[in-house]
């Protein structure tokens, strides 16, 4: 089992906070050089292996805990939320991918986010 980091998640339906840790996190995000120009490749890879919240494609992800809530779920309250959010944490990222290995000797979630 690979573990460096913790991580938080906020769903997107409820923007309710998950602090999970001992995952794994894996930050490739980086730049190509093509004939037409550059490239941006971003992508991060999270092993998690506690299955009390499995997240969807569009959950919300930053690396290491937070203590940051969404006042309410209203698109109003939610919209002053992000612009705050964005603020603290530049280098959030969304969640695009979601396989739950749920079996096995060493279960886990991989996840995949840009």
């Amino acid at each position: 089992m690979l573990t460096n980091a913790d991580i938080t998640i906020w769903s997107k339906d409820t923007y309710t906070r998950h602090n999970i840790s001992d995952v794994y996190w894996n930050d490739s995000r980086g730049q190509t050089v093509i004939r037409n120009g550059i490239q941006v490749q971003d992508s991060i890879l999270v092993y998690i292996y506690d299955d009390s919240y499995i997240p969807m494609a569009g959950d919300i992800i930053v690396h290491g805990t937070s203590e940051f809530d969404f006042t309410t779920t209203t698109e109003q309250a939610t919209a002053a939320d992000m612009k705050t959010f964005r603020e603290q944490y530049p280098d959030f990222a969304v969640v695009k991918n979601v396989n739950p290995c749920l079996y096995g000797g060493l279960s886990h979630i991989e996840l995949t986010a840009r």
